[in-house]
């Protein structure tokens, strides 16, 4: 009978210890991950020297990584929700940030909302499944559609995972042909940047991270980065307990937040001088115009002058010698060729006054691409 309990609580053990293992390799097979894969697109597929579990920290945790990342696509203002456990089993948490966009069909920056669910199927340090939805709020027929993102790591070997990261567009109302050719060409193209980016930047905290295994002569300076790490690192979700835990946001306020007022201040201090500049060109464009009206009403009353005149000459031709005549005429011609001298005068300076407002409308929209580029 002992035996037979030892036997029991044997196995017990065995299938406590290894199930996890065993779950992972019937149910998390390559032709079921890509079964579960989006419709959409596949941007990422690789096989990373990073642990399943570590690639769920740099990913979906308050982590150095991300904060670097979001600094380098220009993401500001991040806060989140801690992970919290759904009735269903699901984790679930919410994140907001700001967008500084350089397009300036879609103004300065966007706001947007991102919800990840890493669902209950997932198995710590072994196989993680996370949908984050995202939905901008600041962006031509943004009510039109939204953006799925579907990530799996899944464990390779104790220091490498694979992950799979695959997009889709969903559309919350069906838009015109036009509008929707024009929401995927868009779409697609950021999302090809944003995740081209990011499997680049895995790649190297790929190598840091490798290399600083390897390097036992840098041991100390990897365990202060350790430490550091460590007091701002949010705490990986246990999935074995369903426990929650607190999520600090990823950004570093004080100095985004300068940066951001530095370069609304400077927009607002061009934007007023360009103003006074283009407010002084336009009075002077008026003032030119009236002259040139006053030329032309002057020219029209030369002329009628000049007919009545000559109705006045043939009738009393009798009375007036034929060198007065000449005399008169030539007068006439000098003056009219006066009026017409002013009058292409005063077309060269309006001419002049409107090539140089062009190239002050250009030089504000090169100023303005600059600033944004530059922050």
């Amino acid at each position: 009978m002992s035996i037979f309990l030892w036997t029991k609580a044997a196995l017990q053990i065995l299938l406590m210890k290894f199930l996890p293992f065993w779950f992972c390799v019937f149910f998390v097979s390559p032709e079921n991950i890509t079964e579960k894969d989006l419709h959409g697109r596949l941007f990422i597929n690789r096989v990373f020297h990073i642990s399943a579990e570590k690639m769920f920290e740099l990913l979906f945790t308050s982590s150095r990584f991300m904060q670097r990342f979001a600094n380098s696509r220009n993401i500001i203002d991040v806060v989140s929700t801690p992970w919290n456990v759904e009735p269903g089993g699901d984790q679930l948490r919410t994140m907001t940030y700001t967008i500084v966009l350089n397009n300036p069909l879609t103004g300065k920056c966007t706001t947007a909302t991102e919800k990840q669910t890493l669902y209950k199927e997932s198995r710590e340090a072994r196989f993680y499944l996370v949908d984050a939805e995202v939905l901008t709020h600041d962006v031509p027929y943004h009510d039109y559609f939204y953006t799925l993102n579907r990530y799996h790591i899944i464990r390779s070997s104790k220091q490498k995972c694979r992950l799979r990261v695959s997009t889709d567009l969903k559309y919350r109302k069906q838009p015109w042909a036009i509008v929707k050719s024009l929401i995927e060409k868009n779409s697609w193209s950021s999302l090809e940047d944003y995740f081209k980016q990011l499997e680049s930047d895995l790649l190297m905290e790929e190598s840091v991270l490798n290399q600083s295994i390897e390097d036992p002569g840098k041991l100390s300076g990897v365990r202060r980065r350790r430490r550091t790490f460590n007091r701002t690192a949010e705490t990986v979700p246990k999935l074995s307990s369903l426990r929650s835990s607190g999520d600090v946001g990823l950004d570093a306020k004080g100095h985004v937040t300068g940066k951001k007022k530095l370069m609304e201040s400077c927009n607002t201090a061009l934007i007023v001088v360009m103003s006074i500049f283009l407010l002084l060109l336009v009075l002077l464009n008026v003032t030119l115009l009236l002259k040139l009206s006053k030329i032309e009403y002057a020219a029209q009353s030369f002329y009628r002058l000049h007919l009545q005149e000559e109705k006045s000459l043939n009738l009393a031709s009798d009375m007036t010698s034929r060198a007065e005549n000449i005399q008169k005429n030539k007068d006439q011609t000098h003056r009219l060729k006066g009026v017409l001298r002013d009058s292409i005068l005063m077309l060269e300076q309006l001419k002049s006054s409107l090539i140089m407002l062009q190239r002050t409308f250009d030089l504000l929209n090169k100023n303005k691409t600059g600033l944004a580029v530059g922050s």
